[in-house]
């Protein structure tokens, strides 16, 4: 595959375009006016198709499309102020996503990628180093935040790291290194317990399971015997762990008491199933939440604000089979083909490690949909990294 350099101002939008998505992350950044962050997303990939051409890939492009008809095919009340959600969305999905590409754009993403992903473990990092010395802003009302907004961000981060860390201690040929992702590895663990976000934590094992068992393929006497390994080391170093996970515990035992372990979830699911049963085909409109049908959902009529509860059920509910099928399919596929395909090599396990940790995630959150979230910015650069990688079009 040729390299291709990307110029000044792309090196420049680099930056910026990671600084804005921090933003979202990091409250102690300046707070950026959403007409501005959005503006500068979509400004970033009109820059890149009028300098280099675009080719549009069809991977997504039912999705795209069926955002618009469940619009256009429902009466959406006007507190949604639903064209400039759907603005903010495409601004951010465009530019990060796998929709338009040219050799600049993808040499871009790819950078835009990494340093995503080198980021995530600073922000991992400097968190843990706030909470050892017992910096009090580390806790915040849902809990540990470190330095993030909430405690369900900070734990999917620190999975997210996690994952990251292991691919870097097998990539690595220094012990040196090796030593140093090992370190960076249980500071992203210790992150995880201490968030106490039950679903970040069960998504991060599965994404690592996945990417053992694929970097172990062929050695499945190997694996299991690393599997015994990290369980006897869980073991035997119970008493240094077992005190961080409080917030974990406290909420399955609050969990336990409501009888379902998924209470915090179980009205939402139940409403998003019932918008689909009433509109199975285009759903309610994207990104919204109809309260004829959702009578548990709360809904700020000032903001539009809304709590789905889990991205899968709200693709069924807000865009119906058709749009939760034109995401849910090539997704999956892409989770396929990094299972399948031994040439991708470590990058694409990477990859398919990331997405099977989303895959679960999203069951339990619904931040997909939501242009101004960082996990909406980060899935969707994501899968534009496994369009490139896994060469879905290209049939490679």
């Amino acid at each position: 595959m040729t390299r291709v350099s990307i110029d000044f101002c792309a090196r420049m939008a680099l930056p910026y375009i990671l600084f804005l998505s921090l933003t979202r992350v990091i409250p102690y950044l300046p707070s950026i006016p959403d007409v501005i962050y959005y503006s500068s997303f979509l400004g970033v990939i009109i820059w890149f198709v009028l300098r280099s051409g675009a080719t549009i890939l069809y991977t997504f492009l039912p999705f795209l499309s069926v955002i618009f008809l469940s619009v256009w095919v429902n009466d959406i009340p006007a507190y949604y102020k639903i064209w400039y959600r759907v603005f903010a969305y495409l601004a951010i999905i465009l530019t990060v996503g796998p929709f338009v590409i040219n050799p600049v754009i993808l040499a871009w993403r790819r950078l835009l990628f990494v340093y995503t992903l080198l980021s995530i473990r600073w922000v991992v990092i400097i968190s843990f180093g706030a909470w050892c010395i017992g910096w009090e802003k580390v806790n915040g009302i849902s809990g540990f935040e470190g330095i993030t907004n909430h405690s369900m961000l900070m734990g999917p981060l620190g999975g997210i790291s996690l994952i990251y860390s292991l691919y870097r201690f097998y990539v690595s040929d220094k012990a040196t290194s090796r030593y140093k992702e090992i370190g960076i590895a249980l500071i992203s663990f210790a992150i995880m317990l201490l968030a106490g976000s039950r679903s970040a934590i069960v998504s991060s094992i599965l994404g690592i399971i996945f990417l053992l068992s694929r970097i172990y393929r062929h050695r499945v006497i190997s694996l299991l015997q690393i599997f015994f390994s990290i369980l006897v080391l869980l073991a035997v170093t119970s008493s240094i762990w077992w005190p961080l996970t409080k917030r974990f515990r406290d909420k399955m035992e609050s969990s336990v008491k409501s009888g379902s372990i998924t209470s915090t979830r179980d009205n939402s699911w139940d409403d998003r199933l019932i918008e689909f049963k009433a509109f199975p085909v285009f759903g309610v409109g994207f990104a919204t939440i109809n309260t004829e049908y959702a009578k548990s959902s709360i809904v700020n009529t000032k903001t539009g604000l809304i709590e789905p509860g889990s991205a899968w059920l709200f693709f069924l509910s807000s865009m119906g089979l058709v749009g939760f099928l034109s995401f849910f399919i090539p997704y999956i596929r892409f989770i396929y083909i990094s299972y399948k395909k031994e040439v991708i090599g470590m990058n694409g396990y990477l990859l398919g490690a990331l997405l099977f940790m989303f895959f679960f995630h999203l069951f339990f959150e619904a931040h997909l949909t939501a242009g101004g979230a960082y996990f909406c910015f980060f899935p969707w650069l994501l899968l534009s990294e496994c369009n490139r990688v896994l060469n879905i079009n290209n049939n490679k």
